[in-house]
């Protein structure tokens, strides 16, 4: 294979990868048809357990937001409507909102309950990234 073919097979290999797993910087909106896909999507996940009419959720949704912009590469980052998603709620036991769930291989791994700064999900994500 010359040079010219061996680039041609590199740039194409990259450009599969970013289809197949692209980098989204904002947080994607979940239901219980897609979650599974989406925690199995990248090697860790946050998923925001939310409502519309819960001002804490409110309050912790631009900490979200900026997670997933600063972390999109490696993080897949969603936000899960508790109203709408009943059937997940109850499997992962959400009693209180907002609640932060966090993957490591589409396994739960740890959580966060209630309204906390940015700078706590993002050490508990560190941690979870380990």
């Amino acid at each position: 294979m010359d040079e010219v073919e061996r680039i041609k097979k590199e740039k194409l290999e990259k450009m599969m990868k970013r289809v197949r797993n692209p980098v989204i910087k904002k947080p994607v909106e979940i239901t219980e048809n897609t979650f599974n896909d989406f925690i199995t999507r990248k090697k860790y996940a946050i998923i925001d357990c939310w409502a519309a009419w819960c001002m804490p959720c409110r309050i912790i949704a631009p900490s979200i937001e900026k997670i997933a912009e600063e972390y999109g590469d490696k993080v897949a980052v969603g936000k899960l409507d508790v109203d709408k998603n009943r059937g997940i709620a109850s499997k992962f036991g959400i009693m209180s909102i907002p609640t932060v769930l966090f993957f490591r291989d589409g396994h739960l791994v740890d959580n966060i309950i209630g309204a906390v700064p940015k700078h706590v999900l993002e050490e508990k994500l560190k941690q979870v990234m380990g």
